[in-house]
């Protein structure tokens, strides 16, 4: 029997509960029993094969059973997991591979030919012929007989961020041994609530697992023994065909998905029975007010949920149900463990209701990124770590955020980074200088716009900007507009003011982000 560390884990309910439903995917369903087998079988011949605890995997899938099946048997091993984001082109997810000194790749791709050219160490593929590129996924699963083994609850993820050099950084894992543990056990308890799982949930699970969020979402629906209901590629009419067919509990979506929805016609929306749905949560990106009174009126007051976080720190705030329309705008309350302090540029304390950058103290509050030296002051000072959001603090506590002092671009809840985009253009040699901003977009929230100065006897156009980046960039980070124009705004020291670049397009908003 798996004692009481062992309960919410796919071990504890592949011995309590087998035949009971764990993943569901169109109209395939994999058991907890055949999840937990599968995983044993995959971590014992991937243990064959020389991984062990310490080691690191790159991880690129679109959702499917095999990304739970292969997290599980890394889990199993203690092998962390690098999450790369499947619209990466091929050298961006290589790059992200090396640099995080992975063993190798582990990929749904589904044509993975483009790894040949890469040396990425043990590749894994998934649905290819006997005989191809890598090792099949297939095979790792047809071992006969496996150790049972048993892993952590709560993935062990590397996930990868950008920032002002344009080079992704790996976010390694908190070293456990350096943190408060009755802090981190409350914080994780309180993040862990929001929202309410019922037991044996039945969980929409829409989010990439690229980053924190898919992981989350179907670590949570595992702990209380519920039904994952994996929806990929996202379409609006088919979510609401889920939530009916499936009777959906709890669902966490990006805003852009809701305002897809919000979009349909109504007829369109009535069709669908969604009175199971208990607990919507949306975040990691600004979520209009209009949305939230629309979701609010069509589906009751008690089931929409709101959340702040960031990679470097983790979950940061939630907004209750109960405050969605008494905290217009608000991105609400900090979670148990979370200390939110509003900061000028020297680091001082701004007054209740003064607007300044976002600084905030959690028990996972980054040092270093992976293999990087510490964060200096500027960054990191006495536990706080600065966002780069901008807002301030109510007198009840609620944290309003209003811009954004560092260039990241939220679009569709998909961090972009501008220096990242720049760094290609200006590779190009008709190129002089770009600046990169994020401009409204009212769909995505913001979208990237290119300003470019071009060479003095250059005939450079947008097209042939688009040409230059195809395969450079993944398409999610290109930009949707190019203006170019004589000169970049300067300041004394040459740095390029963006905010000067932001301010037309900003303008008359309540929000600049």
């Amino acid at each position: 029997m798996l004692n009481e560390a062992e309960r919410g884990t796919p071990e504890y309910w592949a011995e309590s509960r087998p035949d009971a439903p764990a993943v569901v995917q169109g109209d395939r369903m994999m058991t907890y029993g055949e999840w937990n087998d599968d995983a044993d079988r995959a971590a014992e011949t991937l243990e064959g094969m020389g991984l062990e605890a310490g080691d690191r995997i790159g991880m690129r899938f679109r959702l499917g059973f095999e990304w739970f099946v292969l997290q599980r048997a890394l889990q199993k091993l203690g092998v962390a997991q690098v999450a790369v984001n499947w619209k990466l082109t091929p050298e961006e997810a290589a790059y992200i591979v090396v640099d995080s000194e992975a063993k190798g790749l582990f990929c749904n791709d589904p044509d993975p030919s483009a790894w040949a050219a890469h040396d990425v160490g043990l590749l894994v593929t998934v649905g290819q012929e006997a005989g191809g590129l890598g090792v099949r996924y297939e095979d790792l699963i047809a071992t006969p007989t496996a150790q049972k083994r048993f892993g952590p609850q709560r993935a062990n993820m590397v996930p990868y961020t950008s920032g002002t050099t344009g080079a992704p950084r790996g976010v390694a894992p908190p070293d456990l041994a350096k943190l408060d543990i009755d802090r981190l056990l409350r914080y994780a308890a309180s993040v862990g609530s929001v929202p309410p799982h019922p037991h044996n949930a039945v969980v929409l699970l829409s989010m990439p697992v690229h980053h924190g969020a898919g992981p989350a979402i179907a670590g949570a629906a595992c702990a209380k023994g519920g039904t994952a209901i994996l929806l990929d590629p996202y379409d609006p009419e088919e979510a609401l065909r889920l939530i009916e067919s499936h009777r959906v509990q709890v669902w966490t979506a990006v805003p852009t998905m809701l305002l897809r929805i919000q979009a349909l016609p109504p007829k369109v929306i009535d069709q669908y029975d969604l009175s199971s749905l208990t607990a919507l949560t949306t975040g990691a990106a600004a979520v209009p007010q209009t949305l939230k009174e629309w979701i609010v009126e069509r589906w009751g007051p008690d089931i929409l949920w709101e959340a702040y976080g960031c990679s470097e720190a983790g979950m940061l705030t939630y907004t209750a149900p109960e405050h969605q329309l008494s905290k217009p705008g608000s991105s609400g309350l900090p979670f148990d463990g979370v200390e939110i302090a509003i900061v000028d540029d020297e680091w001082n304390r701004c007054e209740v209701g003064e607007t300044g950058e976002i600084a905030v103290n959690t028990p996972l509050v980054l040092t270093n990124y992976l293999g990087g030296k510490p964060l200096g002051e500027d960054t990191v000072k006495d536990g706080f770590y600065r966002t780069g959001d901008v807002g301030h603090v109510d007198e009840d506590g609620f944290l309003f955020i209003t811009d954004r002092a560092k260039d990241m671009i939220v679009a569709g809840g998909v961090n972009i980074y501008p220096a990242e985009i720049e760094k290609e253009i200006v590779a190009h040699p008709e190129v002089v200088d770009c600046a990169v901003i994020g401009i409204p977009h009212e769909d995505f929230g913001e979208q990237p716009l290119a300003f470019i100065v071009r060479a003095t006897d250059g005939n450079l156009t947008e097209a042939d900007i688009r040409a230059f980046l195809d395969g450079r960039l993944a398409s999610f980070k290109q930009p949707r507009r190019v203006e170019f124009i004589d000169q970049l705004p300067l300041n004394p020291v040459g740095k390029v003011l963006k905010n000067e670049l932001r301010a037309p397009y900003w303008e008359g908003r309540e929000r600049r982000v």
